[in-house]
């Protein structure tokens, strides 16, 4: 898998350094993410959500074939707050940051002179910048709040991850593009030992500017 994440990366870099043929673009939108982790035959899913933000480049390969590797920064969040019988009060809040290579193969088709709709698929190389819970607890009017840090060793859970992707866009007046997309973790980010298994996924919808 390092093997994978190296060569994937190597590329995109090298496809990077080919900008000055390319058309670049910068975008933002929304993320839902979902953890889904699986013990045994246990399976339980953790949906966060939020937000992204980066840039890519449009290589044109051969007629309407392209490539676009980019550069992407996302943030995830999601908050749970129980009570129990008015004395105590609990919440626990989650918050995920991660930075994202994107290598996205698209084809496009005119639909009008001003309209192109597109298709894309590829990997993305997905690194966890950092992984927090907080959790707060009040009994009586006294509170205690604790923040983990889920890449700490004793939580089992790892930073890499390489997903696989696609989604729809348009494209007007090449100008703007409004897009579609939908990534599955391949890499199992349950780092211990047993039968246990942990993937991400993330659907978006989101804006970019054609430069």
């Amino acid at each position: 898998m390092k093997k994978v994440f190296s060569t994937i990366l190597a590329a995109s870099m090298m496809l990077i350094g080919t900008a000055a043929l390319a058309q670049p673009s910068i975008g933002i939108g929304y993320v839902n993410s979902s953890d889904k982790a699986k013990v045994s035959s246990t399976t339980n899913t953790t949906n966060l959500s939020g937000f992204y933000v980066g840039g890519s480049y449009n290589i044109n390969l051969t007629g309407a074939l392209n490539v676009a590797p980019g550069l992407y920064y996302t943030l995830v969040t999601k908050s749970d707050a129980d009570s129990y019988f008015g004395l105590v009060d609990t919440k626990v809040d989650a918050t995920e940051h991660y930075l994202s290579i994107p290598v996205m193969f698209n084809a496009g088709l005119p639909l009008t002179n001003d309209i192109v709709g597109l298709v894309y698929a590829g990997p993305t190389l997905a690194y966890g910048l950092a992984s927090k819970t907080k959790v707060k607890g009040s009994v009586a009017g006294f509170s205690k709040d604790a923040t983990i840090d889920n890449y700490d060793d004793d939580y089992n859970y790892g930073r890499f991850d390489i997903m696989l992707g696609g989604g729809v866009a348009v494209d007007f007046y090449d100008m703007v593009r409004f897009k579609i997309g939908y990534d599955y973790g391949l890499v199992n980010r349950y780092t211990g030992d047993g039968d246990a298994t942990r993937h991400r996924s993330q659907f978006t919808v989101g804006v970019a500017y054609l430069f």
